[in-house]
């Protein structure tokens, strides 16, 4: 089973992936997502093989987002430290999820002209019940869909941009 590790933000209660902006010493993308990863999660860069980077998107704050995608050798062998300053709470997620229609729910909404659909997928652990939403859930069933080489059970209405290929 392939599983994506989520966490949760301090005091915003949104559930993200691993990352952040690109600093000055950063080779490429990839070396910003496993630095990102590094601070925020604890993970250790010699712990993961990136496989390939996703198609880019574009954040309600215009940001260009480059999703990386990684292989974790030795799962035993990630010993999460969590950030506090930045992470409540490390979970992992079943991938195949965000092709379902269970546990999800959705808005439209419009931006600039445009009308499109925003995904919600309810997820609980042990302890906590968790809402991945927006971006994150954008991001995740694309990848989703890559990996299972289908689409998802459900209609997904995603705004189009053309954004410049890095």
């Amino acid at each position: 089973m392939l599983f994506i590790s989520d966490f949760a933000c301090p005091n915003t209660g949104e559930v993200a992936l691993p990352g952040g902006k690109a600093d000055e010493g950063d080779a490429d993308d990839a070396a910003t997502a496993l630095r990102e990863a590094k601070e925020e999660i604890g993970l250790d860069p010699f712990l993961v093989t990136v496989v390939t980077s996703l198609e880019h998107f574009l954040s309600k704050h215009l940001l260009v987002v480059v999703p990386i995608v990684g292989i974790l050798s030795n799962i035993e062998a990630f010993k999460p430290v969590l950030n506090i300053h930045e992470v409540d709470a490390i979970f992992d997620v079943p991938l195949e999820m965000f092709l379902k229609d269970e546990n999800r729910r959705s808005e439209e909404r419009e931006r600039m002209g445009k009308v499109f659909t925003v995904q919600y997928f309810d997820y609980e652990t042990e302890n906590h019940k968790y809402v991945i939403w927006g971006l994150t859930a954008r991001i995740l069933i694309h990848a989703a869909s890559i990996v299972y080489q289908r689409p998802p059970d459900f209609v997904e209405r995603r705004l189009q941009f053309n954004l410049p290929k890095y």
